[in-house]
């Protein structure tokens, strides 16, 4: 199409038309049929004559576009002034090219457009004015602009994942000239907004709607990507989504991660938009692959990080894992002078549970034990194995007459639930707990070695008992 517009533009200059013997009804002839946008303008740049291509791109009548200079449809009065001087002028010998310049429609919405220009002369070769042949860039020619900046934004390290995806968001913001970028994750009857970009700073991540109030309801289940360009005169018109916020343009596709349907990601806007194409859906499904590839890759790496921070056989957290939640509720108890408490806790006479019905009945009881834990404190407390059949609990802003009475409910709970073994039988266990408070100036190896000191106190004294420990024993 491309190469039909400056053939076009060529032959008005090459045949020496003279736009001034050449009548409204045969330039409509000419042009009308164009699907481009074609202007002509008279040696002062003022419009003589617009096609209906015009008319819906840039949202005038022929009427109120002719008599004005030509400047009424760009973005940038320097834009305007820069065209003048390099080839809208007498002196220009620049022939029939394409270029991009920003445009503005009558509504202020602007667009990037590819623009063949050429002077017009008469058959005595005198400057008798301007044609330009415009169409929105926002075809095979921006999407190869669009796709680059994609696989830049992948491909850089430097980005952390939340990163790209809002930068994905952004450049396809800017290529389809929309307000609202959204990267949702659909879960059940669930909206969640996980990314987004909106221009007026109204919408947030983590924003949840009703997802059948949403245009993506229609998309998620969809073979490819879905848009409309102007809701307001379609069947769309009686959406929740367009009586609620009254988005005109939308245009979106259904994510899958690991072959599985994950949500969306989705352009819309408040005023309509030029149809979307074939270009426009393939470089949405290119988007949504990069997007969806983002998600996946973090999701892989969410699970080998809470695989190597998780013990295999229980499910708690690992002895690296807790230290380091251990050491950084500890820098915040240095800090604020707040509560910090460890519970040292041991299960009595494992050894025998091995001994006598095997290793699998170890395991189950580790398990077993667990399983209780998990479910004892509140939610910023939290059970780690060190090893073996040893555990701690690390009980953040409590002091060690909170940490007694949470190891006393562990006994109890315990004791009111055997654990089932492979063999059909069961064993009631019994735990011996050494508590410890973090005191001023501590050092986080002192308060664990007072827990375990507490810990043997307890064995010492017959078992499935609670001790405490104080600083100064």
């Amino acid at each position: 199409m491309q190469d039909n517009k400056e053939t076009t533009a060529a032959s008005v200059t090459d045949s020496n038309m003279n736009i001034d013997a050449i009548s409204p009804p045969v330039l409509t002839e000419i042009f009308d049929s164009f699907s481009e946008a074609v202007v002509v303008a008279d040696t002062s740049r003022q419009i003589v004559y617009v096609n209906s291509a015009t008319e819906s791109l840039f949202g005038y009548s022929k009427d109120q576009l002719y008599g004005h200079e030509t400047k009424i449809l760009y973005a940038d009065e320097h834009d305007f002034s820069e065209q003048g001087k390099k080839r809208f002028n007498p002196t220009s010998k620049i022939s029939a090219e394409t270029y991009r310049v920003a445009y503005q429609r009558m509504d202020g919405g602007m667009f990037l457009g590819l623009t063949t220009g050429s002077a017009m002369h008469s058959s005595e070769g005198a400057l008798v004015g301007y044609i330009g042949i415009i169409r929105p860039a926002r075809t095979s020619d921006q999407s190869l602009d669009t796709l680059q900046q994609v696989h830049a934004i992948a491909s850089d390290v430097s980005l952390t994942d939340t990163q790209k995806i809002d930068a994905v968001l952004k450049v396809g913001l800017s290529h389809f000239g929309l307000e609202v970028a959204i990267q949702a994750r659909i879960k059940g009857s669930e909206y969640l907004v996980e990314h987004c970009i909106d221009h007026y700073e109204q919408l947030t991540p983590h924003t949840t709607f009703d997802f059948s109030e949403t245009y993506c309801a229609h998309t998620f289940h969809a073979s490819g990507p879905i848009g409309f360009h102007f809701a307001g005169e379609s069947e769309i018109r009686n959406h929740p989504c367009y009586r609620n916020f009254k988005l005109e343009s939308y245009i979106g596709i259904p994510l899958e991660v690991d072959g599985k349907l994950y949500g969306t990601i989705s352009f819309s806007g408040y005023s309509p938009t030029e149809p979307f194409c074939k270009d426009d859906y393939i470089l949405m499904a290119l988007l949504a692959d990069t997007v969806s590839y983002i998600i996946y890759r973090k999701t892989v790496e969410d699970k080998l990080l809470e695989l190597a921070r998780t013990d295999e056989l229980t499910g708690l957290a690992n002895r690296r894992s807790t230290l380091e939640r251990l050491r950084e509720h500890a820098k915040l108890s240095y800090r604020s002078g707040g509560y910090l408490t460890v519970l040292s806790i041991d299960l009595d006479f494992f050894k025998k549970i091995n001994d006598n019905w095997g290793h699998s009945a170890g395991d189950a009881a580790l398990v077993g034990f667990a399983d209780i834990a998990a479910t004892l404190g509140r939610d910023i407390d939290f059970c780690g194995r060190m090893g073996g059949e040893e555990f701690i609990f690390v009980l953040p802003n409590t002091d060690s007459r909170g940490g007694v009475n949470l190891g006393n409910r562990l006994r109890e709970r315990l004791a009111a639930a055997p654990i089932k073994l492979d063999n059909n039988e069961s064993v009631t266990l019994s735990v011996s707990v050494g508590v410890a408070m973090l005191e001023k100036g501590e050092s986080l190896e002192s308060l664990l070695a007072r827990a375990d000191e507490a810990t043997y106190a307890a064995k010492r004294g017959g078992r499935d008992r609670v001790c405490i420990s104080e600083l100064n024993n």
